[in-house]
């Protein structure tokens, strides 16, 4: 019998679908104004600066997702959306001459980013049912592409009308108002926080005693699942961050396309990804209630989804490359970016998923933690490595290399799908 809602809960989860995109906000907007900041700071100088903050990110992510298992994860996120909001608005206003302090601002905003979805992430699997997890992970999720949708087209206008400072200025006013309001929220909050009553101390301290029996940290960072979780997280995320960064310039530069055909480009990836992420959340959900009882292992059926999309990504990726020219139809390209953003959107949100399945509860954050590192070098690789070999190469090539490592990170996870998790082996031979 499913367990009914309570009414704090529910506002806290609307309080975090529209957090949480605020944080997404400051880092598409970044991708919004690429092309105009790359012609004055060309390529490499502008990968150096989404590396800065790339770096800090996966470093951030990390230390919150560990410390989620540890600490409050509300005033985490609330911090977290203040600071990055600030140290947005000083980027607006630095020379661009300054590359060492827009470095240094950016990746600070990259540690304040950090702090965002790890907190979310810890709130949903304490707060949901086994038979929700999936659905309210995707439909949260989901709230940072619609922020990634709207981003390239609203910091496109402001940037051909006011600048890209105005644009860059306007996403960190609008976060630091949020995080204030957030901050306000929370206050209220307080006293109707669900926690363990005088009656069930007892239950919740044997709980923790036996939690702490089931595994360590360490056992997470040498376990065979969780290192090939963290290897397709790498290349799934690297790949999206590329697409959804460069792709707009190579449109621009290499197909001669427009500004605004760009700006579509990269705003269809979101808008696929906001349909992938809530597809496989609800389909994954949906087939474990099916067929668990069968016998199936719910990881297994969750990859197995994951690896059908990555796959799906494939061709699209070279369609991409090869039918791409100056006479396209926009609408083709469109299309290529809806589908290839919801089939990159989708394997994110189920490796996102299981890391978080496949650990204790008291240790999954931790498991999180460690994906998410592995996604977001991925996504440093995105920044200046990408940056030089196009610059030395093309971006056609570039997106060659990440189709080739999409189409061999799926044939290896296919094969070895089928891995049980270290932690939960020893829980179910307990």
């Amino acid at each position: 019998m499913q367990q009914k809602w309570h009414r704090p809960r529910e506002k806290s989860r609307m309080r975090d679908l529209v957090k949480q995109p605020l944080h997404s906000l400051k880092h598409t907007d970044k991708s919004g104004n690429q092309p105009e900041v790359d012609r004055r700071w060309f390529g490499p100088k502008s990968g150096m600066i989404m590396s800065c903050q790339s770096g800090a990110f996966a470093i951030s992510k990390f230390i919150a997702g560990v410390l989620s298992d540890r600490t409050n994860p509300r005033h985490v996120f609330i911090v977290g959306l203040l600071v990055g909001g600030i140290a947005t608005v000083l980027f607006s206003t630095v020379p661009v001459s300054s590359i060492l302090i827009l470095c240094g601002l950016w990746f600070l905003n990259g540690v304040a980013q950090g702090c965002g979805w790890p907190s979310c992430a810890k709130i949903i699997r304490q707060r949901a049912s086994p038979t929700q997890f999936g659905t309210l992970w995707s439909i949260l999720s989901s709230s940072i592409n619609v922020a990634g949708s709207l981003a390239p087209f609203i910091s496109s206008y402001i940037v051909l009308h006011y600048g890209w400072r105005a644009s860059v200025f306007t996403s960190g006013i609008i976060s630091v108002l949020f995080a204030l309001l957030g901050a306000f929220a929370l206050q209220l909050s307080i006293g109707n926080e669900e926690t363990c009553e005088s009656s069930n101390t007892k239950k919740c301290k044997a709980s923790a005693t036996n939690n702490s029996s089931e595994g360590s940290f360490l056992d997470l960072l040498f376990d065979p699942f969780l290192i090939m979780l963290s290897a397709s997280f790498l290349v799934v995320l690297g790949a999206r961050t590329a697409l959804a960064t460069w792709g707009q310039l190579y449109l621009i530069e290499e197909r001669g396309r427009s500004h605004y055909e760009g700006s579509a480009f990269a705003s269809s990836i979101e808008s696929g990804g906001l349909l992938g992420r809530i597809t496989v959340g609800y389909v994954t959900d949906r087939l474990i209630q099916r067929y668990t009882s069968k016998g199936s292992s719910p990881l297994n059926i969750r990859l197995s989804v994951a690896v059908a999309f990555m796959l799906g990504s494939v061709p699209l990726l070279h369609a991409l490359r090869v039918t791409v020219t100056e006479d396209s139809s926009n609408v083709w390209i469109t299309f290529l970016g809806f589908m290839i953003g919801a089939l990159l959107y989708g394997p994110i949100s189920i490796i996102g998923i299981v890391s978080v399945e496949s650990a204790p509860a008291h240790l999954s954050g931790s498991s999180n933690a460690i994906a998410s590192l592995a996604g977001n070098i991925g996504a440093i690789i995105s920044g200046f490595p990408c940056c030089y070999l196009a610059e030395k190469y093309s971006w056609s090539t570039v997106f060659f290399l990440i189709e080739v490592a999409i189409g061999v990170v799926s044939i290896v996870m296919f094969f070895l799908k089928n891995l049980r998790p270290k932690l939960l082996k020893h829980k179910k031979a307990d």
